[in-house]
């Protein structure tokens, strides 16, 4: 099934990416930690960072070798881990590389690639997407305020790297990207 990201929302010690198909009302959330999902939103972004993430780097290697990644598939759920995996097209043709989905989603945000997300999956892991629309409406006014006190106090700690950090996330927000 085609999908997008739908949303990422804090999620008690890591975040939730939410998976939703284009023609479906649920959703699927995807749990990731916090350096994968600033990855994810790097991506959306559009902005390089100092120095070069995994998926800036596998993009790198992907142009070097001129390759193309035709689209990302999140295909399997074991117990409470998804299995995902990127196909490419290269000068031998197309090829096929397993990855965890935190970082395929990356990668797929900075090539603008289509996202599939298997039906099975959708069935064995999706919920609601309008309970997940309502909690993160509300989460992202709440949000932009915590964020706003935390960046007061990285400042006044003269913690500029912690604040930076937290500047580009209340700059997503104020875009309307997708995080909550």
């Amino acid at each position: 099934m085609k999908a997008e990201i739908w949303s990422i929302a804090e999620a008690g010690e890591g975040y939730t990416v939410f998976i939703k198909p284009l023609e479906s009302e649920q959703t699927v959330p995807v749990f990731i930690g916090r350096p994968e999902a600033q990855a994810i939103l790097a991506g959306f972004e559009e902005t390089a960072p100092s120095r070069p993430l995994t998926a800036d780097l596998l993009l790198r290697l992907a142009q070097k070798t001129e390759c193309t990644l035709i689209r990302v598939e999140i295909c399997e759920l074991t117990g409470d881990t998804f299995f995902s995996r990127m196909v490419f097209s290269g000068p031998r043709g197309e090829f096929v590389l397993d990855a965890r989905p935190s970082d395929a989603l990356a990668l797929a945000v900075r090539c603008k690639c289509p996202l599939h997300i298997d039906e099975k999956v959708v069935t064995e892991a999706g919920i609601p997407a309008d309970i997940v629309d309502e909690a993160t409406e509300s989460g992202r006014e709440l949000r932009k305020e915590i964020l706003r006190s935390e960046l007061d106090q990285a400042v006044s700690e003269e913690n500029y790297e912690k604040a930076a950090e937290i500047r580009d996330l209340l700059n997503l927000l104020d875009k309307d990207l997708p995080i909550v």
